[in-house]
Formats: structure tokens, sequence, C-alpha cells
């Protein structure tokens, strides 16, 4: 399944690789909440394909988020996604794409193939949230771990982190993230709104709600 979105808006804080020690990564705004459809960059088309999602498919509005599990900054944004998540039930449907930066993050890259792991035994979103809860302890013996305690088949998710079974897939996820302009995490796309960096909840709300009015 593919979905057409709009790049465009603004930023806060996220991770980036071009950001040095992986601190804070500003960027520039380039287009704001109020901006009209003709103020914004060409469209870009994001594929869905088979990433985790939570929420209806027929939703008229996905959010499809490009994260790094080490990222602090992502971490940090845990929480706003939980607050959207539960304030817009049922009327949204969320995406997680995978983008380690595998270049200041060195458990960043094994944690996202441990993530689609637990995804093919069905486990994927109580994984992602032992991930984030646990930023601090991301090494192979952790993440064994992790699928220890959700009961997972510890022996073929083993074999997929020895195998790597997993890193083809995160690559593409990287390449697709790439290629729509993500360059560092969190980075979220709002039916075709980007919205790049640790931000408030208020300004994804904003734009959720700006595109729920749209397709009333």
């Amino acid at each position: 399944m593919r979905v057409v979105l709009l790049a465009a808006l603004t930023a806060v804080a996220g991770c980036s690789s071009s950001s040095a020690g992986g601190g804070t990564a500003p960027r520039q705004q380039e287009g704001s909440l109020d901006a009209g459809l003709d103020a914004l960059p060409p469209a870009v088309d994001v594929v869905v394909g088979d990433a985790p999602t939570e929420g209806p498919a027929s939703a008229r509005v996905t959010v499809i988020e490009f994260g790094d599990f080490e990222c602090p900054y992502c971490g940090e944004e845990e929480p706003v996604v939980e607050q959207m998540l539960s304030a817009y039930e049922g009327r949204i449907r969320f995406v997680f794409k995978e983008f380690p930066l595998s270049s200041i993050h060195p458990y960043a890259e094994l944690a996202a193939e441990a993530a689609l792991a637990a995804q093919a035994q069905g486990k994927f979103w109580q994984y992602h949230d032992l991930l984030y809860a646990n930023q601090s302890a991301l090494g192979e013996s952790d993440l064994e771990g992790y699928a220890s305690m959700l009961g997972l088949d510890v022996t073929t998710f083993d074999l997929a982190l020895q195998d790597h079974t997993y890193a083809a897939a995160v690559a593409a996820d990287v390449a697709e993230g790439m290629s729509d302009g993500v360059d560092g995490t969190p980075t979220f796309f709002i039916n075709g709104v980007m919205v790049v960096g640790a931000v408030p909840y208020s300004q994804l709300a904003s734009v959720i709600d700006r595109e729920l009015a749209a397709t009333d």
C-alpha cells in the first residue's frame, strides 16, 4: 500500500547523522501549518509496505514515524506519540518505519532488526515499547532478554539476529526515508506534512485536526 504525502514543515530537536555527537540537529523552517498547498514542496510517495501499523487501514489520516530506538529524542517523543494515539484512537493509522542512525548510535541497527524479528512473531509494538523504555540497554543480550520477557520463540529470534535476517528490510526503510527527505529522527509524515524532531503534542494535533477537517 502506498500513501501519497506532501513534504513540509518545521523542526525542533532531533538526532541526525550530521550532528556532532548525535546531539540536537536544528533545521530551518521549510513551511508552516498555515501555508497553502501551493506553498508546499512537491509530493513524495512514502511506501507503507509491510511496516507495522496501529489503527484502521481506512483511517482518513495516516501518521508515519521514522524512528531510531537509540535516539534520545525519539525516546523523549514517545509519551507524545502515546498521547496522540489515545486522543485519536480509531481516527488515525500509525505506521513505524526504521531509521537507525548507525554512525552515531552503535546499537540502533541491531535494535531495529530485533524489532522486526519481534514483528515476525506478532509482538512488534510490545517490543518497540520495551526498547524505548530501555534505551541505555540495547546490547545483543538485552535484545534477547526482551524477547524472552515477551514469550517469543527465543531460538528463532536469536537466529534472526545472528543471520541479520531483517537487515535488508531495515536498509529498505532507511533508503525510503532518505528518498523522502528524512535526515534525522524522529521524523513524522502526517497526510502530507513532514514534521521533524521531538515536537510538542499540540503541533502534531494541529496537523491531524487540519487533515481531518480537510477530509470531512
